[in-house]
């Protein structure tokens, strides 16, 4: 039995353990923010612009956070950021807009991420920062350690957070279905329960009756975040941007009747969107020049397709149009570039182009499937590979792509299912090869630059037919060094190029130097395609070949066209379209050499954001 003397006193809780707490909810934090952050941007600045300078604000901001001379304690620290990471959804989107009217994709981005991005990185690094500081000085002993290691701290976090963001959280599906106001509110929430957690973990003082108060304390902290979470249900609404929700339950028309969007989900490539611009509520249907009556494929920032609607729907010879899932009739492609994919159909210097026997063609890229559904109604057995799932989906219902059939729709990355359908060619297996493919991957600005390597055109080679032919499209400015390294790698591949372009009048040299092209190669064995696109939308085209036969298309026919009005202007006046490579090729032919793209050498994409600048002001 203790004597009345005797004191009690409560053992005093280790630091270690809210301290790594408070640090591991910061890096978690940041991820997270890094993450959503990245999400919104894309859609209104596409990738290019959006990562041009972001990492140097980031470094430039968790260098300030290690540096701050200013001690701020963890408790204070989470409120702060609680408020900050509160009207983040807001400021995110109004900031982002207002920035986006300016029309400079290096400063717009770049004042949204330092006002908007910084602040909250700043204090969830200060967090983490102060947490390993208060760890370090019960560790070392030392007032406060130096700044080398407040440095280290402060750089972890930024090589942590962004490593979470692409390669955990990225990788989440569920996460789609959650959008960026949710996550910021909820992480603004966690954050203030973090400081009432923090603010009340002092070790209280033993009472004149030996009564520990601590028990008091706690059920105050308890009543104080249920009085919290309820206070936060009921200004949530207050709090969220006004973005749509994602997945969205029900189309929606904008207030004034010019814009519906069917649909808008988040999945694999970003925010795909399926919307429509619609006639003036007093237009006659009489044809004027305004833009509307179309309907278009976002993913994100970039259009993927899109056709003409209601009084611009036009057809030949009264041919019946395509149709949607719902029967609402669709009209020609908002884009030429698609047609000209098409026109490997017109190839006539190989075997089964001469007698017209396609029998089987592989579509990389979908888009809003304008090129797919043509092959399809002109009964080739067509095989999709598209690596997002809601593409397919929007393609399906809204953009008229019929059911290519069992067995012909791969949703997955397309370098794996090449190589997994060489390595069952080569074990013998009974698998299709193809007569032609359209390699179409471009995407505002950037490309998945893994598929236009060496490598994988070789093993693409494995499954085709010995005189097949294939279209790819590549975007950029011809006299460049991406546009330069794709037509390299595909003339050490095949034998011979083409090139032709889908504007509405000829390409002049100085063109070459500033406009962003599509280019697509035809070859019996490879085709190439990248685009010239502005806003008219101006294509180039390649064509190559393996074959030791000049590649020659035929004239095209009535039965090429499909109905289409577009259909018989592109490939009527295909002869007239061909470009000039001279101009993209370097005129030293050694030095080409150095310009293919290999697994091991492939800067394509970095190449491909810095043009996404030049892309952004165009689009």
């Amino acid at each position: 039995m203790p004597s009345k003397n005797t004191k009690h006193h409560v053992p005093k809780p280790p630091a270690a353990v809210p301290q790594t707490v408070s640090a591991i909810a910061g890096l978690i934090a940041i991820s997270l923010v890094l993450f959503v952050y990245e999400r919104a941007l894309i859609p209104i600045y596409a990738t290019g612009p959006t990562t041009y300078l972001l990492n140097p604000i980031l470094v430039a901001t968790v260098v300030l956070a290690a540096v701050n001379p200013i001690s701020i304690s963890t408790s204070r620290n989470w409120l702060y950021t609680a408020v900050v990471l509160a009207v983040a959804p807001n400021t995110l989107y109004w900031v982002s807009v207002w920035t986006s009217r300016k029309k400079d994709p290096v400063l717009g981005p770049a004042i949204t991420h330092a006002t908007v991005l910084a602040p909250i990185i700043f204090l969830l690094t200060t967090s983490v920062v102060e947490a390993q500081l208060t760890w370090a000085q019960r560790k070392m002993h030392i007032p406060r350690p130096p700044l080398a290691y407040r440095v280290v701290v402060a750089t972890l976090c930024f090589f942590v957070g962004k490593g979470m963001s692409r390669r955990v959280w990225a990788k989440h599906a569920s996460l789609n279905n959650i959008s960026e106001s949710q996550i910021l509110l909820g992480l603004a929430g966690l954050s203030w329960c973090l400081w009432i957690y923090k603010y009340s973990t002092r070790s209280p003082k033993p009472s004149k009756n030996g009564q520990n108060r601590a028990i008091s304390l706690n059920q105050l902290k308890t009543i104080f975040v249920v009085a919290s979470i309820a206070v936060w249900g009921a200004t949530y609404r207050y709090l969220v941007s006004p973005v749509l929700p994602h997945p969205l339950t029900e189309p929606y028309t904008t207030p004034n009747g010019s814009i519906t969007i069917h649909s808008a989900v988040q999945s694999v490539t970003g925010l795909i969107v399926v919307g429509e611009a619609l006639p003036p509520r007093n237009h006659n249907g009489s044809d004027d020049q305004g833009m509307h009556s179309v309907r278009y494929l976002r993913a994100s920032h970039s259009i993927l397709g899109g056709v003409w609607m209601g009084s611009r729907v036009m057809v030949l010879d009264n041919a019946d149009p395509v149709k949607d899932l719902s029967g609402k009739p669709l009209g020609d492609s908002i884009y030429s570039t698609f047609i000209l994919q098409e026109s490997v159909r017109l190839v006539n210097s190989t075997g089964r182009g001469k007698n017209a026997e396609w029998d089987n063609a592989l579509l990389i890229g979908l888009g809003a499937g304008t090129s797919a559904t043509a092959f399809i109604r002109n009964k080739v057995a067509t095989t999709i590979i598209e690596i997002d799932p809601a593409v397919y989906d929007a393609a399906r219902t809204y953009f008229g792509l019929p059911d290519p059939g069992p067995g012909k729709v791969f949703l997955e990355d397309a370098r794996g299912w090449v190589e997994r359908a060489r390595g069952s060619i080569e074990a013998g297996k009974d698998v299709t090869q193809y007569d032609f493919v359209v390699h179409d991957c471009f995407s505002g600005g950037g490309v998945p630059e893994h598929i236009f390597t060496a490598e994988f055109w070789e093993d693409l080679k494995h499954i085709l037919q010995p005189e097949a032919v294939v279209a790819v499209n590549f975007a950029g400015i011809p006299k460049s060094d991406s546009t330069r390294m794709v037509l390299a790698t595909l003339e050490k591949s095949f034998v011979s190029c083409r090139a032709y372009h889908d504007l509405f009048s000829l390409i002049k040299d100085e063109q070459y130097d500033t406009e962003f092209i599509n280019i697509v190669c035809f070859h019996s064995h490879f085709v190439l395609r990248v685009p010239i696109t502005d806003v008219s939308n101006d294509i180039q085209v390649f064509f190559c070949t393996t074959s030791e036969s000049p590649l020659t298309f035929r004239d095209s026919i009535k039965a090429d066209w499909l109905g289409s009005p577009l259909r018989r202007h592109v490939m009527g006046s295909l002869a007239q379209r061909e470009l000039n490579l001279d101009f993209i090729r370097s005129k030293d032919n050694d030095d080409n050499s150095n310009y293919v793209l290999t697994d091991a050498h492939n800067p394509l994409g970095k190449l491909q954001d810095a043009q996404g600048l030049h892309h952004w002001k165009r689009a």
